[in-house]
């Protein structure tokens, strides 16, 4: 049993089952099949049964209008393509500005990759390593994927605003994202995309870019959930130019 919080809830994960309390928190399961549409391989490799891929636990917590939740990515290669979640972009909030999204690296290692669609139809394109404690801002309009490189499972936390329906539409059009990430750690072209730049910044310099810094997203939700305002208002969220 892993304790991943002890306030202001108890939070363990076992087995791929996270318990809230000591009670067993209701669980979604993305399968194999469910991301066929977005592997790199066009043809489902011949694993036993249709697979979970990852877990998907909402709701863990919600106060304000805002929701906490947990995702477990268990340690898979996919035909040389590492385990990542199916992707999604958030549709606007106000003044063409879409929900920001906030994600907590609980345990292991996250790729986290973004990207923006710029007028001309290209991407621009952020590829940003996290490790375990380390607390990444999503900000307005960026489509992203998680993806899990390394040998061991992957646990995050994310906090968004609660009651609106992810976008999925953009990744299952293109058949992904505008980067595979292949389990010996080099990244292939989607060639579905047109890629204007691509860049690897550390969470911190990213962050930085949004004057945005946070140390425990569930404990800094708990005790100052004004902090997180901006997850449903965005405007409020200082954006680069």
């Amino acid at each position: 049993m892993q304790i991943l919080y002890e306030k202001p809830l108890k939070v363990e994960l076992t087995e791929n089952q996270v318990f809230v309390d000591g009670r067993p928190h209701k669980r979604d399961a993305r399968k194999l099949s469910e991301l066929k549409d977005v592997l790199r391989g066009r043809v489902l490799p011949d694993f036993e049964g249709d697979p979970d891929i990852y877990y998907m636990f909402r709701q863990v917590y919600k106060k304000n209008g805002m929701r906490f939740d947990i995702t477990v990515i268990p340690a898979r290669a996919i035909l040389d393509e590492c385990a990542k979640t199916y992707g999604h972009s958030h549709p606007a909030a106000e003044e063409g500005l879409g929900y920001p999204e906030v994600y907590q690296v609980l345990s292991g290692t996250a790729i986290f990759l973004l990207q923006r669609t710029n007028h001309d139809r290209s991407v621009d394109v952020s590829l940003i390593r996290a490790d375990a404690g380390q607390v990444l801002l999503i900000p307005p309009n960026h489509a992203h994927v998680t993806i899990n490189p390394a040998e061991t499972t992957l646990v995050l936390a994310n906090l968004v605003a609660d009651g609106f329906d992810s976008d999925y539409s953009e990744f299952k059009e293109n058949r992904g994202a505008a980067f595979y990430y292949l389990s010996d750690g080099n990244i292939e072209q989607n060639a579905a995309y047109v890629v204007k730049n691509m860049v690897r910044p550390t969470v911190a310099q990213f962050n930085k870019k949004f004057a945005f810094a946070c140390k425990d997203i569930l404990s800094e939700f708990d005790s100052q959930p004004e902090k997180f305002e901006f997850l449903k208002k965005p405007s409020l969220l200082r954006l680069s130019k």
